[in-house]
Order: structure tokens, then sequence, then C-alpha cells
């Protein structure tokens, strides 16, 4: 986070474009994706074709700003310790914190154990860049745990599934013995014809 990455983009015979908008290829930055967008009369912005606004000294997205108010409302002292001065990385540690908020406000079930790696991995990279998120960590243990849940519940279920599945073959194969011992008892309580005792 120390430094600030550049990204070059190449557009050829820019001026004489006739699209009102061209979109780069996307790369990751900060565990984003990313892509450029470019104005053939303008200069070349981040962004997703959406608008860009202040909230709290961070460009987000308008509709991110309802989202960054709350959560300085809830933790105020959030970014007291934010040291990127430069507002490329201030909005791409913000696009970050935003990100990772979103996933942990997935079901576990919507949650892959790669998407909680990433999520970890993201939330070092905001408490590095000077976020304030202990209330963040215990969200994502607490995700964690969750998600830990279901995949022991998942694998219990199989298991019992399985003894199931053999429970039921079994009591198949003494339904079927029951069958031909009823069969056998019953052949034996016939009582015999005079015509078999002469």
């Amino acid at each position: 986070m120390g430094h600030d990455r550049k990204f070059t983009w190449v557009i050829k015979n820019f001026s004489s474009l006739e699209s009102e908008k061209i979109y780069s290829d996307q790369f990751v930055s900060g565990g984003c994706k990313w892509r450029l967008m470019a104005f053939p009369k303008g200069n070349p912005k981040l962004d997703d074709g959406c608008d860009w606004v202040d909230a709290n000294g961070f460009q987000v997205l308008s509709s991110q700003v309802k989202l960054v108010n709350r959560i300085f409302e809830k933790h105020p002292d959030i970014a007291l310790q934010f040291r990127a001065k430069n507002q490329h990385l201030r909005t791409a540690c913000m696009t970050v914190l935003l990100s990772l908020i979103e996933t942990l406000c997935q079901s576990p079930q919507e949650l892959s154990s790669e998407d909680l790696v990433e999520a970890q991995n993201a939330l070092a990279h905001v408490k590095d860049a000077g976020f304030k998120v202990d209330w963040l960590e215990e969200k994502l243990e607490k995700v964690k745990g969750k998600k830990e849940e279901e995949q022991t519940g998942e694998a219990r279920m199989q298991e019992l599934e399985e003894e199931l599945k053999d429970l039921k073959q079994k009591c198949s194969e003494i339904e079927a013995s029951l069958e031909k011992e009823k069969a056998k008892v019953s052949a034996a309580r016939t009582h015999l014809t005079l015509d078999e005792f002469i």
C-alpha cells in the first residue's frame, strides 16, 4: 500500500474515435476489479459508467454514499489513522472496504472458502491503509464461524444420508426375509388333506 501503482492504457487514434465512452479491459488493483473509462473529448477516469461523488473525503459511487455515511456515523473513528493522501489510493481503499462489507453481508451459503480468504486479505489491506476496522474483524470471524458450521453440518448430513441409505437397504432385505418366513409359516400351518395321509 506504500506506493502508487500506475496503469498505462493506450488507445490508438483516440481523438478520431466516434464512441462517447471507451472502456479498458478489467484489471485488479487493491483486490478489486477496475476498468478505465475514457471520453474521446475528455480525460480517462476510473469508472464503471456511474457517477462518482465525495463522501467524507472519499470518492465513491453515488449509489454508495448512504452506506459510506452510515459507516462514518456508526464508526466515526474509522479513518482517523488513514494514511493515503493520493485520491486514487483513497478511492481504491474505500472501494475495497465497501466490497468487503458487501461480501460479509452475504449468507454463508453464498460465500465460498475462497471468498473468505479474499475477505481476510481485503481486511488486512484496509487495516494496513489505516482504517480502524475491528468491528469488521469481528463480523468476518462470525461469518467464518457460520461457514464452518454450515460445512460441518453439510458433511454430517451427507454421513447421515449414507447411513439412512444403508439402513433402508437393510430394512428392505429384512422385509424380504420376513416375507419368506411368513410364507414358510403359512405353509407350515396348512393342514394336510386326507389324500396326503393315505
